[in-house]
């Protein structure tokens, strides 16, 4: 026994009849579900087909996803996948994808992440392996993603949902971004305390305490990566802002406490 599995346009290659062929195309517009359904077609023998019809929904929470990824990441999401576009374009507008391309084979996912600088590749297929090894960044579904997926990612979320994408990126800016601070403040406390012992204004035990206060910043500032990532600079201060209230605040119950205490002890 002979079986065969795969596309429509696939199954009917196999017939070397066109009669028999013709058949085929004919039973898949007749018993036809939805223009947007992926179609399928189970040859056995070569003689009898059955047909399959696959709905594909969006993951929970993709739409909020894409929303965020768009508005607050500003980046320009799109959908690469090997549907016909009927379908393809159900998922894309439930998920508020503005940009698709359909009916795709791996070697056209290919060409995306190659042409493209600054790429993050979403997938978890075999067919979507070679675009994820080429993307800068590829991010893989581990729980239902295939080996070949997995071997080729540079992150593996392990929950079964994409929402973890949009930390991903606001954490790599963050880091980014403190690295960068880093390095201006570990230069300009080098160059600020060496130009000032050179030209004779500062001892040298005083550039040697400058120096290590410099390390002592960069230090003190790499803390701020263990807090959660924010889009803008515009976030960062409201959240500075609200955690110096919220010191302020503890301190002000703090001293009432102790007011109130020593009012107490007093009276007694």
């Amino acid at each position: 026994m002979k079986a065969s599995l795969g596309s429509i346009e696939y199954i009917t290659s196999l017939y070397p009849s066109e009669d028999e062929s013709s058949k085929i195309k004919e039973a898949v517009r007749t018993y036809v579900y939805g223009v947007d359904f992926v179609r399928a077609a189970l040859s056995v023998n070569n003689k009898k087909v059955t047909l399959f019809h696959f709905e594909y929904k969006p993951r929970p929470g993709v739409p909020d996803v894409i929303r965020t990824l768009h508005d607050h990441g500003e980046l320009r999401v799109m959908m690469l996948t090997g549907d016909h576009e009927a379908s393809a374009w159900r998922v894309a507008n439930v998920a508020g994808i503005q940009v698709v391309y359909c009916s795709l084979k791996p070697e056209d996912k290919l060409y995306h992440p190659k042409t493209r600088k600054g790429l993050i590749m979403v997938g978890d297929g075999i067919n979507d392996g070679p675009a994820l090894a080429a993307a800068t960044v590829g991010i893989v579904l581990a729980e239902r993603a295939s080996a070949s997926a997995i071997a080729v990612a540079d992150v593996l979320l392990l929950q079964d949902n994409i929402s973890g994408v949009p930390f991903c990126v606001a954490k790599s800016r963050q880091t980014t971004s403190l690295i960068k601070q880093n390095v201006a403040l570990a230069l300009s406390s080098i160059a600020f305390a060496s130009l000032t012992s050179v030209m004779g204004f500062l001892p040298l035990w005083l550039t040697v305490l400058l120096h290590e206060g410099g390390t002592l910043l960069v230090c003190l500032n790499s803390i701020r990566a263990l807090n959660d990532p924010t889009w803008s600079w515009k976030d960062n201060i409201s959240k500075l802002a609200n955690q110096f209230r919220n010191v302020i605040i503890i301190c002000r119950r703090h001293n009432a406490t102790r007011c109130t205490t020593i009012n107490r002890i007093s009276s007694v």
